[in-house]
Order: C-alpha cells, then sequence, then structure tokens
C-alpha cells in the first residue's frame, strides 16, 4: 500500500466544549480510532486508546498525519481505513467515511444521525462504559483526500474540503450474525448487563440496520462489551432492512435498572436539544471548522439540515426528535408497569 500522506489543517474556531450546554456535541467527520495491540488501562472504556474527551480534543483540534489509506470493508458507503498520526508522536488506526454531498447526509450514511447517537450514549453511560466509538468532524482539504479518494469533490456548495465521519475503530472484537447469543445472556452476568444497556441505546435510537458487522462483541472474556459501531440508519428512517434481527426493540429479558433510572433524568429541553448536534463555518478559504453551535436557524427541521449565511447546522429533524420523545416515554411506562423487567 502507498503511503499517502496529508496533514489536516487545525481548526481555528475551537469548540468551547466548557462553554456550551452538555446536550450538544460536535460533528461531521467520525473517526473510528484504536492502538492496534492496546491494552485497557483503568477507567477508558474497553478497547478506546484513551479517553473520549481526550480523543474529541485531538480529532477535533490537532493535526492529523494520514501514513496510510486502504479501503475498509465491503460496506457501499464508502469507508476507508486511515493509519493516522498526531504531531506528539502518537499513531492510531482510524475509520474515515466521507459524508453525502449537498447537505452532507443520505439514506445509509448520516453523519447527524450518528453524533446524534454519540450524545444520547452521553444521557445513559459515564465515559469508562460507551458502546458507541467517539465521534469527531473533520474537514480535509480537497487534495489531500484525493490523494487516496481520487472522485473527492467538496461536500457542501461554497467550501473546498470534503466532510466525512469517524468512530473509534475497535480491535479485539468480533462481528457475529447475531449479537444477542441467549444462552450465554443467562449464563454470564457481565455479557448480559453489557449487552442490556446497548439494548437500551439501540432502541432509544431506533437502530435499524443490525446486519452483521453493525453490533461487535469484545472477544475478552473477562470484559465481554458489546458496540454499536454504525448508527447512521435510526431515528424512524425508511425503508430497513427487514431480513436481519434489527434492535429498534428491547430484544433482551431485562434491563440494568441504573441505566433506566438514568434515562428518567432526560428532559425534553435535552432531547430537544438534538436539533443541532453539530455546527460549521465556512472560513474565507472554503474550509470548513466546527464551532459552537447556536439556537436552531429555524423552530422546526424536518430534514436535519440547515444553512444560514456561512454557518451550517446538523441535527435530527423534527419528526426524529418527536421520535425520540416516544421511545423514551414509553420505555418508562413498560418499566413501571412491570411489562419490561428491570435488575
Amino acid at each position: 500500500m502507498a503511503d499517502y500522506r496529508a496533514i489536516v489543517p487545525n481548526t481555528k474556531a475551537r469548540r468551547a466544549r466548557n462553554a456550551r450546554p452538555a446536550s450538544f456535541v460536535s460533528a461531521g467527520a467520525l473517526l473510528c480510532l484504536a492502538i492496534a495491540g492496546s491494552t485497557n488501562a483503568a477507567g477508558l472504556p474497553r478497547n478506546w486508546p484513551m479517553a473520549p474527551a481526550e480523543l474529541e480534543k485531538r480529532l477535533g483540534e490537532q493535526d492529523i498525519e494520514i501514513r496510510e489509506a486502504k479501503p475498509a470493508g465491503s460496506g457501499v458507503t464508502g469507508a476507508w481505513k486511515l493509519a493516522i498520526a498526531f504531531s506528539d508522536g502518537k499513531t492510531l488506526q482510524a475509520k474515515w467515511k466521507s459524508a453525502p454531498p449537498e447537505t452532507a447526509d443520505g439514506w445509509n450514511n448520516s453523519p447527524r444521525r450518528e453524533l446524534a447517537t454519540y450524545e444520547i450514549q452521553r444521557w445513559l453511560f459515564d465515559e469508562n462504559d460507551y458502546v458507541v466509538p467517539t465521534i469527531e468532524p473533520r474537514c480535509f482539504a480537497l487534495e489531500k483526500i484525493r490523494s487516496f479518494q481520487a472522485d473527492s469533490k467538496p461536500t457542501l456548495a461554497g467550501s473546498s474540503c470534503v466532510l466525512g465521519t469517524v468512530a473509534v475503530w475497535l480491535e479485539d472484537v468480533t462481528a457475529p450474525k447475531d449479537a444477542y447469543d441467549k444462552k450465554r445472556f443467562r449464563s454470564d452476568p457481565l455479557y448480559a448487563r453489557y449487552l442490556a444497556d446497548l439494548n437500551v441505546l439501540t432502541y432509544v435510537i431506533g437502530h435499524r440496520d443490525g446486519h452483521q458487522g453493525n453490533i461487535l462483541v469484545s472477544t475478552d472474556a473477562s470484559d465481554p462489551r458489546s458496540y454499536a459501531v454504525d448508527n447512521g440508519m435510526a431515528f424512524d428512517l425508511l425503508p430497513w432492512n427487514l431480513n436481519v434481527n434489527n434492535w429498534f426493540r428491547i430484544r433482551v429479558p431485562w434491563l440494568r435498572r441504573e441505566t433506566v433510572d438514568r434515562l428518567r433524568k432526560v428532559d425534553k429541553k435535552t432531547i430537544r436539544a438534538l436539533a443541532v448536534v453539530a455546527e460549521l463555518e465556512v472560513d474565507n478559504a472554503g474550509m470548513l471548522h466546527v464551532v459552537a453551535p447556536e439556537a436552531p436557524f429555524e423552530p422546526e427541521i424536518e430534514d436535519g439540515f440547515a444553512r444560514r449565511g456561512n454557518r451550517i447546522q446538523l441535527g435530527l429533524g423534527s419528526h426524529e426528535i418527536h421520535e425520540v420523545e416516544e421511545r423514551v416515554e414509553k420505555l418508562i411506562r413498560k418499566v413501571d408497569s412491570g411489562r419490561q423487567p428491570v435488575r
């Protein structure tokens, strides 16, 4: 494989994480990252090379060198596996997926839905229990992406760069045909705990792409976590694949009471903040930078994309937000009525 090299300019518009509401998250490019052969440090999610907060900062703000690129898997969305390096010498494996043109959104390639899923994860879990790969946006200069993706064009009108998606590339995992092993759920308490937590998340987002490879399970029998690594087909999406074991319903026999109780604390204001999961600004050179999000440009946006001048907002559409509200309320009612067991 040729050694593709590109430096991604450091964004000048910082995210101002500490100043913005916790219900907002950056968007655009999902880099799935992992250090090959790394071990899990105390307090880190299993298979994460460093704390999610640090990864978010690195991926959103630091210069990135692309050292190698090769096609990733057999999917139809054009994902690439990259070897990347930061200025301090840290190296990671990363999954790059260019966003669809014009609105940065598509039926089976939707950065805004991926980022909304990552944000919803924050409601349910502490960082060390994350089940969705860390997400951060990048907009690569056009000539850099063309070094390995020759037909690339600017993603959005008025820009000169390629917006993409990224999520932590997981090592030491397996991709079973169905991640739910009924016998193991009964006999392995840790496996059951992690899969039950994952199922709460997939239920809330209405996950509709359960084909093999999208739900992964750790190969470490002492820490058998489950992960949702592809969440773009969710939030009441039509059409969807009826021929796989989908996760938009509760499939496991019971849920963890602690996770359900955290969901109880999520109010409508927090849910409706999903209307803007990313805001980007085009600079004078046509480069897109993530900026601290403002209030939605429009009261209700059906397609999750809005533009005002040189600013673009990505988020969930009003009907998608309404679906999340309904799903949260429905699950709580089922638990309170005893129809959904918890432990």
